[in-house]
């Protein structure tokens, strides 16, 4: 059972990635602030191995080609997030980050948004979104050339992610 859950959680991871790879054009900056966790900031196109190697044991890790640099995607999965990597010039860069559970509270924003907040704690907490409805909140740095996307279910936050804007 717990295989098949790693399985479905890795191809999801995927289409992900996939999805990451999406070139979007809307243009508005927000000042977005990196994730962090456990005093080890993750930030966007930064380099992945020191990150990695300060965050500890992963519990599931996938990789498959690139579709933005010029080796491997790779995915590490921690328990509550997860970290999506680009080779570029043989080096992995930070690519995007996700929130996908509450198992650990300490798992949000910068400015304490996690899984289970509702809308109206989002945009108290990180402003006006250049997007939003009753299915996501989006916020766009194109400066940090950042995307930060708050999926919601009844709003309420199911998912948090940062994404490279390609």
């Amino acid at each position: 059972m717990m295989k098949k859950l790693i399985s479905v959680l890795l191809a999801l991871m995927m289409l992900c990635a996939l999805a990451s790879c999406d070139g979007g054009t809307d243009e508005t900056a927000s000042g977005i602030r990196p994730f962090a966790f456990q005093g080890v900031t993750v930030a966007l196109d930064a380099e992945a191995s020191p990150i990695i190697a300060s965050l500890g044991e992963y519990v599931a890790f996938a990789e498959t080609g690139s579709c933005y640099g010029d080796g491997k995607d790779k995915v590490y999965q921690y328990t509550s997030f997860k970290i999506q990597t680009f080779s570029n010039a043989g080096k992995d860069y930070i690519l995007s980050v996700e929130i996908f559970d509450d198992a650990d509270a300490s798992v949000t924003t910068a400015e304490g948004i996690g899984i289970g907040a509702r809308a109206d704690e989002v945009l108290a907490k990180h402003g006006t979104p250049i997007q939003s409805d009753d299915k996501m909140i989006l916020y766009r740095d194109t400066e940090q050339n950042v995307k930060l996307q708050f999926l919601l279910r009844d709003g309420i936050v199911t998912n948090i992610q940062y994404l490279k804007i390609q």
